[in-house]
């Protein structure tokens, strides 16, 4: 066994050295904690984003600060420069917009290290000329030549598509609303359901009192399934979502402000939920790096669960409107141990809905 243990780290050296490109890898060593199991595992570690300030390169000048509302060539420079580094800003128009503010939070937040409540959205002449030098910004958990693989780091607010290894699209993006020490906020609401988990219209609608975690979970997950066009539910309208944690979707919103705002969804741009399913497919790799700190490897298959909709404890008088009623259903006990790997996929169960202990509703399916 140790020596079979060796070659597979050894392998997992090897594989890194490949597909990052040249780049420097480190492998690292996680603990995972379930149920007073501890699995080891190793987790590859990809080098971190590299500027090259080469000397050599001809720079130009902003002949001033440019942010949301200005237009002109100066304008025009940045967006050309953010789509060239894969932070897609919309059409490269001169047009300063909230497409270009939202990529620039997102170079900030990811390349300058700027604290996301601190990034400005605004392009000075000094940040430009930074913006101008070879920037190389590797994947964390590099994949095999020519696959996809979806980053969303929750800490930063960002997420990119890998293909090849390659940043395709760098978007800033907002998670599950949080409150001040990073856990998810509680949310209670009054729901209005007139379609079932599948999109089927129900006899009537049906209202409820519910509550849950604006929870968005760290862990490895596959993508299941997808919509095209606005999917409405009882938390609000989605577009082109694409799923890849039971009821947790990336999709495009109207909404995407520089703080998690979510019930639990990825929201981003809408023009970029036009182009975003379009790169991913069913069972690509979604890594997430949750609020806590945590590596996607060390989430149990309980804490990866999204957060469950159940009954609000406080209401005092029933909301439905009707007699009709879904049945509750349980989701089966999560193991007391984790296998160690970094490959694995979601639960892609359409009708499990809730954890151990609690009784929740289909809404439950349905997250904003």
């Amino acid at each position: 066994m140790p020596i079979v243990a060796g070659a597979g780290v050894l392998a997992v050296v090897i594989f890194a050295g490949i597909s990052g490109h040249g780049g420097a890898t480190s492998v690292n060593t996680v603990q995972t904690t379930t149920a007073g199991a501890v699995t080891t595992s190793a987790v590859i570690t990809a080098a971190p984003i590299v500027v090259n300030t080469d000397p050599a390169i001809v720079k130009t000048n902003l002949t001033h600060s440019v942010a949301k509302g200005n237009a002109g060539d100066d304008v025009k420079q940045v967006q050309q420069r953010l789509t060239d580094l894969g932070f897609s800003p919309g059409p490269v128009d001169g047009l300063f917009g909230s497409g270009t503010q939202q990529a620039v939070w997102a170079y900030e937040k990811l390349v300058l290290k700027t604290p996301r409540a601190q990034a400005t959205g605004r392009v000075t002449n000094e940040m430009w000329q930074g913006m101008q030098d070879q920037i190389t910004i590797p994947p964390r958990r590099p994949t095999q030549p020519g696959s996809t693989h979806v980053e969303i780091y929750v800490p930063e607010q960002v997420l990119i598509v890998f293909k090849d290894n390659i940043p395709e699209l760098i978007a800033h993006i907002s998670t599950g609303v949080q409150n001040p020490d990073g856990t998810p906020k509680k949310w209670c609401e009054i729901l209005t359901e007139d379609t079932d988990a599948n999109g089927e219209p129900l006899p009537e609608p049906i209202q409820r009192d519910e509550c849950a975690d604006a929870k968005t979970p760290g862990g490895v997950f596959r993508f299941t399934r997808r919509y095209e066009g606005k999917r409405v539910g009882p938390l609000g309208g989605m577009m082109n979502p694409v799923y890849f944690n039971y009821g947790i979707a990336i999709h495009g919103a109207d909404n995407v402000p520089l703080e998690p705002a979510s019930h639990g969804c990825v929201r981003m741009n809408q023009k970029l939920a036009v182009v975003f399913p379009g790169m991913v497919k069913k069972g690509d790799l979604v890594y997430v790096w949750g609020q806590d700190g945590k590596q996607p490897e060390q989430y149990s298959k309980a804490d990866s669960l999204p957060s469950f909709n159940y009954a609000n404890p406080d209401a005092t008088t029933s909301t439905s409107t009707t007699t009709t009623t879904i049945a509750p259903t349980t989701v089966p006990a999560p193991p007391t141990t984790v296998k160690s790997t970094t490959t694995t996929p979601s639960a892609t169960s359409t009708t499990t809905t809730t954890v151990p202990g609690v009784t929740t509703s289909t809404s439950a399916l349905l997250i904003d």
